[in-house]
């Protein structure tokens, strides 16, 4: 069964290479998903609506699959082997569904510019405790919080 997943926070990780996605379900389960540097700040910049002057990675997307007329109608973290979260992308084309497999934090900074739901299975959930994500915060200085690095 999935559940429906909303980004709840992007984390910049003290050595400012990484960033943690901090993904809640509307319980009190939370999924963090570790990304790249840029990926995080894309996922930030559309969280805050902020549009910047050139589209980024996530902006060529979006407009290509508009111009395809594919519409992107949801996202799923469909799986976790070891440390690494599976995505896919569900998108309507030309009537028909289609999935693509995809990294996570594109997934999400896509389904974030997109405006369409991500959900998570209950299988990925149960992989992520919420000690995990203890330890994880552990690790962050209040500064480390909200910084942008574009």
């Amino acid at each position: 069964m999935e559940k429906p997943l909303k980004v709840d926070a992007v984390l910049t990780t003290p050595n400012n290479e990484a960033h943690v996605v901090i993904l809640k379900t509307d319980e009190t389960s939370f999924l963090p998903i570790w990304v790249g540097a840029s990926e995080g700040n894309a996922i930030k910049f559309a969280m805050e609506g902020i549009v910047p002057p050139r589209p980024l990675t996530h902006d060529l997307l979006k407009n290509m699959l508009g111009h395809l007329n594919a519409v992107v109608e949801r996202v799923v973290i469909a799986s976790v082997k070891g440390s690494t979260y599976y995505a896919e992308l569900w998108l309507q084309v030309d009537g028909r569904r289609v999935k693509i497999d995809s990294r996570p934090s594109d997934a999400i900074a896509l389904a974030l510019r997109s405006q369409v739901p991500i959900f998570t299975t209950e299988e990925v959930l149960q992989v992520q405790q919420i000690e995990q994500l203890d330890t994880i915060l552990e690790q962050f200085r209040p500064k480390d919080v909200g910084h942008y690095d574009a």
